[in-house]
């Protein structure tokens, strides 16, 4: 069997003491907000692990070794705190952008986006809409969400849009398929996958075949070519030991 990284990826949303002020304003985002003080606390129990947060795109899918990658979701205006909470530790995480919602009262401005792009963080798509079961679009839909908001956020940070967050999280063929097709390299996802499984026979997926699983807390080992991660994501707003998976 090929060496491949063992990855932990823990999923954020909002870090912020007044939800009101940042991200998704619907009731069903609360529970995903956590408060700075909680936060930190995450980040200080994982800084006595030996990861250390990384980006997905400085990983060598070829070698064997523990890697943790952090992730935010939405794009909100928390996002910027999140960030330099991490810089401040010399750690690099991954936002997620909701494109259409650039710049709106409780979102991250293009100004906000470029900054955590300097900083060394890694931006990418959470669609353009945030569609809320995305594996019911259309093919073509799902392409369409892709296409717009990682052209946007090209357009913003001056690079390709490599990585994508699936809104959700929730995973089919064409959600696979159709991020491709965008040019996603790195699809983040909250599928709660025991043991490897392969692609279905022929299925190819960012030109190449593959399996992935993911463990329990969102650990997830890889072999090269196929870069479906799978995250467990922190959802008590005061913190706690032992993240729960997104619903």
């Amino acid at each position: 069997m090929s060496a491949h990284p063992t990855i932990a990826g823990f999923g954020y949303h909002e870090i912020t003491d007044d939800p009101s002020a940042s991200g998704f304003q619907r009731t069903g985002a609360r529970p995903y907000t956590l408060t700075p003080r909680a936060f930190a606390a995450h980040l200080d129990q994982m800084a006595a692990s030996e990861a250390r947060p990384m980006r997905v795109t400085d990983i060598d899918f070829t070698r064997s070794g523990r890697c943790l990658v952090l992730t935010f979701d939405d794009g909100g205006k928390s996002a910027v705190h999140a960030g330099d909470a991490l810089a401040r530790r010399g750690w690099t995480g991954h936002f997620f952008i909701v494109s259409s919602l650039i710049g709106t009262r409780t979102f991250a401005t293009a100004s906000d986006i470029r900054y955590l792009a300097s900083c060394g963080h890694v931006v990418g798509t959470h669609t353009h809409t945030h569609p809320d079961i995305f594996p019911d679009l259309t093919p073509e839909r799902m392409l369409e969400e892709w296409r717009t908001s990682g052209d946007a956020i090209s357009e913003i940070v001056g690079a390709p849009c490599l990585t994508a967050s699936v809104p959700g999280g929730d995973i089919s063929r064409q959600v696979l398929e159709s991020a491709a097709r965008a040019g996603v390299q790195y699809l983040f996802t909250s599928e709660p996958w025991l043991s490897p499984r392969d692609l279905a026979a022929g299925a190819r997926v960012g030109g190449s075949r593959g399996r992935a699983v993911s463990l329990h807390l969102g650990a997830l080992a890889l072999t090269p070519g196929d870069r479906r991660l799978s995250r467990a994501r922190p959802l008590l707003p005061q913190g706690g030991n032992v993240p729960r998976p997104h619903p």
